[in-house]
């Protein structure tokens, strides 16, 4: 848990989440925390209080303003863009390229085929503003399988892309599973260890995220969490 210096999958008020920046980049920086990325939903996610784009922009604004306020941690302004059914995001590249960090995440149509879901996964992955992929397969433990890529597919793309694969640290994601974070692992492929924050609680979920990686055998040097701050953002802007 030591290890972690950083967040980059964090929702707030403005979209389903129940803090404001500032709790959240409170609380992240009383873990030690060098970074905190907003990635309030998209706009298809409605359900979830998804940003329009001018929405987007203007949180945006407001998140850059809050990072300029406060001390002792760095805020980025971000989005986790729903990967439509066809595998293009949820919003234009002109807009993605306006953001800090991209976190691509498939919400629906989570029943597809293992084929139409590697294509679609594929696709989101080769965007070039695209930093993590979010939670691959979508499932929910005990509830839905979600999706069932061709994984060696998945991982073979990302590592070409430069793309981090995420393990989600909610308990009922744990998304990337262990299994699938080994094979990510020895391929050489990027690990982000993200706690989908919503609610204050989840940022305690870590220690499950933590958990997962040390399952798939994931060194902390592969982990882009655990990168200093200028390491961190300088692979950040390279993709910009």
């Amino acid at each position: 848990l030591g290890d972690i210096r950083s967040e980059l999958h964090s929702h707030t008020t403005a979209s389903d989440g129940t803090m404001s920046v500032e709790q959240s980049a409170a609380i992240a920086r009383a873990k030690g925390f060098h970074t905190l990325a907003i990635t309030d939903h998209s706009r298809s996610s409605a359900v979830a209080n998804g940003l329009s784009i001018e929405r987007l922009r203007e949180h945006a604004r407001a998140v850059r303003a809050a990072d300029v306020a406060l001390e002792g941690i760095t805020l980025l302004a971000g989005s986790e863009v729903d990967i439509l059914v066809d595998g293009a995001l949820d919003y234009p590249d002109e807009v993605l390229a306006e953001l800090d960090v991209v976190v691509a995440s498939p919400h629906a149509g989570l029943k597809a085929k293992p084929a139409q879901a590697t294509k679609r996964l594929l696709r989101a992955i080769a965007n070039p503003f695209v930093h993590v992929l979010g939670h691959p397969t979508g499932r929910l433990i005990e509830r839905r399988p979600g999706l069932e890529p061709a994984m060696d597919e998945i991982i073979a793309a990302a590592l070409e892309h430069d793309v981090a694969l995420e393990i989600n640290a909610h308990w009922m994601r744990l998304d990337l599973r262990d299994t699938h974070v080994r094979a990510a692992v020895e391929a050489g492929c990027k690990i982000a260890i993200n706690c989908d924050v919503h609610h204050p609680d989840d940022y305690d979920n870590l220690r499950y995220g933590v958990l997962t990686a040390q399952r798939g055998w994931v060194a902390p040097e592969q982990c882009i969490n655990t990168w200093p701050k200028k390491r961190l953002h300088d692979w950040l802007k390279s993709k910009r």
